[in-house]
């Protein structure tokens, strides 16, 4: 008898684990930029984003340096990229599937859904 309310209550809280969305929030698709020397530049990628949510790109974080040339691979949302870090500074648009070139540089972005 113990067993079987055992075995139960083991599949009842695996159904609800596989069934919880892991993120809300998440947009689907990514966003990939370049960073340090533009001679040779490495690449980053913010990794199905959270939306309306201000996000430092770290490789850039407390330093000189910028993250530069935003190539968005989502289909329903905008990126914004900015300047300055925690989304301070001059505000550029990231429309959904776009590549923009190596002169738009940035140290933060935000998505959300687009326009």
């Amino acid at each position: 008898m113990r067993l079987r309310h055992t075995v139960g209550a083991t599949l009842g809280a695996l159904a609800l684990v596989l069934t919880i969305p892991t993120s809300a929030n998440a947009v689907q698709g990514d966003l990939f930029y370049k960073y340090g020397d533009p001679a040779s530049p490495k690449t980053g990628s913010f990794e199905d984003p959270a939306m309306s949510e201000c996000l430092n790109v770290i490789e850039v974080e407390g330093k000189n340096d910028t993250a530069f040339a935003p190539e968005s691979t989502m289909q329903e949302h905008d990126t914004f990229v900015f300047t300055e870090e925690d989304c301070q500074g001059t505000k550029t648009k990231v429309p959904p599937a776009t590549k923009l070139g190596p002169e738009v540089k940035f140290k933060s972005i935000l998505v959300e859904t687009a326009t």
